[in-house]
């Protein structure tokens, strides 16, 4: 264990060497704090070898750091592009944590989900002329979540919620408003 940490410390070494005979203009024009803080992010991202998703949490805080390191510093520390670094810093907290969900290939979370189905249904019984703005209103004063008109329409499409609904548009209260199914009957079920 303790050889394996002498090689890694003499790795983040070496790599400081390297990189500052390769960038001695940015460590020239860094303050002595800004300088102690380069060789240890050169350090550490020799050390993590290059994992994407903390390269960009290495310069984001690096970024934020208060320091006043400039995008071509952190830029070249990181091995990446001033104009990736831009990108970067412009990020908040939250949007740095939606950028590595991304990267990660998962998509944020919906904001309506299936146990919202059931109340959404009963409203739209208990209201039948009701308006799609109505609903959004009703989502918005009972779970305190924002959407919009599209994501309510999406929703209904998916949970089938558009069968409680009447079209205003001339057609029968028997027929769907949407195309993908006979018209629901009022007998029972078998």
């Amino acid at each position: 264990m303790a050889s394996k940490s002498a090689a890694m410390s003499q790795g983040g070494a070496e790599a400081w060497a390297d990189w500052e005979r390769e960038h001695a203009e940015l460590v020239q024009r860094a303050t002595g704090p800004q300088r102690a803080l380069l060789e240890a992010a050169v350090q550490f991202i020799a050390a993590i070898e290059a994992q994407p998703i903390l390269l960009r949490m290495a310069a984001f805080f690096l970024l934020n750091t208060g320091i006043g390191l400039t995008t071509t510093q952190v830029g070249a520390a990181v091995g990446r592009t001033d104009r990736a670094m831009r990108t970067v810093q412009a990020l908040s907290a939250h949007g740095l944590v939606e950028s590595i969900w991304n990267g990660l290939g998962r998509h944020r979370q919906p904001k309506l989900r299936a146990e919202h189905a059931g109340p959404i249904a009963k409203y739209l019984v208990e209201h039948p002329k009701c308006t799609q703005a109505e609903v959004v209103a009703f989502v918005a004063t009972e779970w305190k979540i924002a959407i919009d008109v599209q994501t309510l329409r999406r929703f209904f499409k998916t949970y089938g919620l558009g069968v409680l609904r009447a079209e205003r548009t001339g057609r029968s209260e028997a027929e769907r408003p949407f195309c993908w199914g006979a018209p629901t009957s009022e007998g029972p079920f078998s």
